[in-house]
């Protein structure tokens, strides 16, 4: 009798809180745009998903995540349970990762670790579609997904390898890549607050280079991508 008692009160109570969205929503516009601002935080890490070095297939690499920062003007389509997204903006990301050397011999009982860190300034262009979970104004809560386009001119991104005596090596950025972007908006009146998780689909950097040779050097490879989590806070208008 409890349990049914308790389904009845839980069905209930679904059933009046989806009447009540039905009812806000109803009262929306069918359609609206807005444009808007917002500035954040991020913490980058580096995923590295192909490393070569001599020739030899290295395994075993930690990562130092570090915090970078972003801003970003953005325009907003919505209905009354959708809405798009688009904008632009600059980003600021770093990151730093150490790689062992030795990892590609399993008798080796030391550790050899060479680092690689990097910085990248880049133009952003996001193509978002989310849904509103709640739009009861002033609140709405929605979680959206899409793509993100980066654009890294290659005056804009620095890199250094360390530990890595007596070689000498750098690379250059993919000036173009694309992220795939879920997160979180919570807004309040004419303010929100995003989270957000960003994976780059492409490696973020081309061939390595030797240093005392200028051509790519074939025996070296370290395909690596960004994991990107942010939180900002913007005003729209």
């Amino acid at each position: 009798m409890k349990i049914r008692a308790l389904t009845l009160i839980t069905v209930s109570l679904l059933f009046t809180t989806a009447q009540a969205q039905f009812l806000s929503r109803s009262s929306l516009p069918a359609f609206s745009s807005s444009w808007g601002a917002k500035v954040g935080f991020t913490a980058n890490a580096t995923y590295v998903t192909d490393a070569f070095m001599n020739g030899h297939k290295l395994t075993e690499y930690t990562q130092d995540t570090q915090v970078g920062n972003f801003a970003a003007f953005l325009l907003r389509l919505n209905s009354r349970t959708l809405f798009l997204q688009t904008g632009l903006g600059m980003s600021f990301n770093q990151s730093c990762f150490y790689m062992d050397l030795n990892s590609w011999d399993p008798e080796s009982q030391t550790k050899n670790e060479m680092s690689c860190s990097y910085k990248l300034k880049s133009v952003t262009l996001p193509m978002q579609i989310g849904y509103h979970i709640v739009n009861s104004p002033p609140y709405c809560l929605s979680a959206f997904t899409g793509p993100r386009l980066h654009y890294t001119p290659e005056k804009f991104y620095s890199v250094l390898y360390s530990n890595l005596d007596p070689y000498q090596i750098t690379d250059s950025p993919i000036e173009l890549i694309m992220g795939w972007t879920i997160g979180l908006s919570i807004k309040i009146g004419r303010t929100f607050m995003d989270f957000e998780y960003e994976a780059t689909i492409n490696p973020i950097s081309g061939p390595i280079t030797d240093l005392n040779n200028t051509d790519p050097a074939s025996d070296y490879k370290l395909n690596r991508r960004l994991g990107i989590m942010s939180f900002s806070y913007g005003i729209l208008f």
